[in-house]
């Protein structure tokens, strides 16, 4: 799994002809919400919702609302399962979420757009074009991050109150997880990072998963910085590094191919003694799931992921 993508600015060229079809479609303004990049008239109850990171159709599922259109990075399994139970999957691919497709989201015909600040703000004119757009930061925003942005997307789409019972459901079921876990972890440092074939990127403790670690009492490994950047957030790391870290628990992101650590590492010495090696705390868990999901109902399914690692720990 590759570390996720720096945004970029070089999106496709948008065609006269999609313009006037969108502007032709556009929806009744109802409403100013404010965002990351400004404010933004919203239909009342847009229906036809187009979204650009993986964490905006968490919300969108919190609510049981399918999206027309998803930037699903052209792999339609990166939906996780326990969104596609409540939006079902007759939706359409935009393309990645670093240059989504905006001729494939004009023809949509949306009456809204949910975008992401770090990777969509060169393009958020353009997409204002095709329909209202809002933006949040999903890319370098933690735990505590998603559930405000989580709450404002429930108030752009007029569902308040709904996002208000979901989220108290949520944190109940959080910290019913926590409680189930709370002896073993205290006291633990656990890191968590990703492999690929260009290397080991380890996540932060300012990242979602960095934070959602710290709220099961998990103490982090890497230094604190007082930087949210993207390079700070998610840190290429040598197995030198990694080694001086020496994590007790080490969580690892499989890539695609079953990339695991061992086969590159396992014969030096330096792997053998980090702590995590020495003592048997080191975990395969999904990459999609928890580098790229950033959610509330994927966030639940990351704390069943750390119960059943915690039940191995003590």
């Amino acid at each position: 799994m590759s570390p996720p993508l720096e945004p970029q600015a070089d999106f496709m060229k948008f065609p006269t002809v999609f313009l006037a079809l969108a502007l032709a479609a556009g929806a009744a303004q109802a409403r100013d919400v404010t965002h990351e990049l400004g404010t933004t008239d919203v239909p009342d109850s847009p229906e036809r919702i187009v979204v650009l990171e993986f964490s905006f159709i968490d919300a969108l599922a919190a609510l049981n609302l399918a999206p027309v259109g998803i930037a699903d990075d052209d792999q339609r399994d990166r939906v996780q399962p326990v969104w596609s139970e409540r939006i079902g999957d007759d939706w359409t691919s935009v393309g990645t979420r670093k240059t989504p497709n905006l001729e494939i989201i004009a023809s949509l015909q949306p009456d809204l757009i949910i975008a992401d600040k770090s990777r969509h703000a060169a393009v958020y004119e353009t997409l204002g074009q095709i329909a209202p757009t809002v933006v949040y930061d999903s890319l370098t925003g933690d735990y505590e991050d998603m559930l405000a942005v989580a709450d404002e997307i429930g108030t752009a789409l007029g569902r308040a109150e709904e996002m208000d019972a979901f989220q108290a459901g949520h944190g109940a079921r959080m910290d019913a997880l926590r409680a189930d876990v709370s002896e073993q972890t205290q006291g633990d440092d656990a890191q968590f990072g990703v492999i690929n074939a260009n290397g080991l990127w380890l996540h932060s403790p300012k990242s979602y998963v960095g934070s959602l670690l710290a709220s099961f009492g998990f103490a982090p490994v890497m230094p604190l910085t007082g930087s949210d950047s993207y390079g700070e957030l998610y840190q290429k790391t040598t197995l030198e590094q990694l080694s001086a870290l020496d994590p007790g628990l080490l969580i690892l992101g499989k890539s695609g191919d079953g990339r695991t650590l061992d086969q590159d590492w396992n014969a030096d010495s330096l792997w053998q003694q980090i702590d995590a090696v020495e003592r048997g705390r080191l975990f395969d868990v999904s990459s999609d799931l928890w580098s790229r999901a950033r959610g509330m109902l994927t966030a639940e399914e990351i704390a069943a992921d750390i119960r059943d690692i915690a039940a191995t720990l003590k």
